[in-house]
């Protein structure tokens, strides 16, 4: 049963990925490279998974960390974040990965839609993958490192009509 599965992994812990101090952890300008040079894809565990039932999104650090590193993604949290990446001008690596979970609102079946791609992804030649999602990446790392000043303008505008 789950629950036993649960208590028994739970009574293992607690787990740690690194050897980061709980400060360094909360210093964004650290990273454990490892967590990003040894993986062909980030499962990105986002802060929130129904960004408290607002039906907004919540992206953060987690998501453009895998951006900034080059890595594939699915993102683990509220309906809509690949659409809101989309609008930024990201590639969401639709052609390689079933993102239709990020269109379910609700959070059970979205859940489930989300292990059952994480499963396909898991199932392929991890390598072959990752090289047909390569034009994506690229096209994300160089957004990720171009200016934002055309966002930060219209963002000003906006501000300033309020």
């Amino acid at each position: 049963e789950i629950r036993d599965y649960l208590k028994e992994f739970l009574n293992a812990g607690p787990y740690r990925c690194d050897t980061m101090t709980d400060s360094q952890h909360n210093d964004h300008s650290i990273l454990e490279t490892a967590h990003y040079t040894n993986s062909y894809c980030n499962i990105v565990l986002e802060t929130h998974f129904d960004a408290d039932q607002s039906g907004g999104t919540f992206l953060t650090e987690k998501t453009f960390k895998a951006i900034k590193h080059g890595q594939p993604f699915v993102i683990v949290g509220p309906a809509g974040s690949l659409a809101a990446l989309r609008s930024l001008g990201y590639r969401t690596f639709d052609r390689h990965i079933d993102n239709s979970y990020d269109l379910i609102t609700d959070n059970t079946q979205r859940w489930q839609r989300v292990v059952e791609t994480i499963q396909a992804i898991h199932s392929q030649d991890m390598y072959k993958w990752s090289i047909r999602c390569w034009p994506d990446v690229e096209h994300n790392q160089r957004l990720f490192v171009a200016s934002k000043q055309d966002r930060l303008n219209k963002l000003l505008t906006l501000l300033q009509t309020l």
